[in-house]
């Protein structure tokens, strides 16, 4: 699952991979990769982050992972800024007052461009699922742009579960989906086809 040097190892789970790291050509859009994160995968992925941390997997927290995510099929979007950091918090300011904005949760954070990110759909044998974004982020990292100095930009990852308890109740879930969602400036439609039965 993880090796002290390569960290944690995505395999099929990469769906798409769109840039190189941090090393972007000018022009590359602000998404960088899309991982299928099925509910074994959340599960996988919540071990090993306990396990970096040094933390002992409880029962209980293992179980939350777990209803957190039964029937669920999660795309993770890794994202980077089109903006340097300096940009978006004096773009932030001007609107608003100030670049620090309260989430759901009542917890005070830096605003950036993944806040403008909007609802995904998936479809699905003529269904169509939708989901709202989760934010994880930004954080802060440099960028180094061909051709110009590299840049300070935030980074973050944009998380979107569909239900498909409906699906799982008629057993494996074998069709072919389409995943499609907008990048944060609504200008960019990103859609990939993924085949569920691979997942599930």
């Amino acid at each position: 699952m993880n090796t002290p040097r390569n960290g944690y190892i995505l395999g099929d789970y990469l769906l798409k991979e769109y840039n190189d790291g941090i090393s972007l050509k000018p022009g590359d859009g602000e998404v960088d990769a899309i991982i299928v994160a099925t509910p074994y995968e959340r599960v996988r992925y919540f071990g090993y982050l306990e396990s970096i941390q040094r933390k002992l997997v409880t029962e209980a927290a293992l179980n939350a992972v777990v209803e957190r995510y039964k029937n669920k099929l999660t795309f993770v979007i890794f994202t980077h800024s089109p903006y340097t950091v300096d940009q978006e918090v004096e773009q932030w300011t001007k609107a608003y007052g100030s670049s620090k904005i309260t989430d759901e949760e009542g917890k005070t954070r830096q605003r950036s461009y993944l806040d403008q990110y909007q609802e995904a759909t998936l479809e699905v044998d003529g269904k169509t699922y939708t989901a709202k974004p989760s934010v994880d982020g930004p954080y802060t990292d440099i960028f180094s742009i061909q051709g110009s100095r590299p840049q300070s930009r935030f980074l973050g990852l944009i998380s979107y579960s569909f239900d498909l308890s409906d699906l799982a109740a008629n057993g494996k879930i074998s069709e072919v989906g389409k995943f499609s969602f907008k990048d944060s400036q609504g200008q960019t439609t990103y859609s990939e086809t993924v085949d569920l039965g691979k997942y599930f």
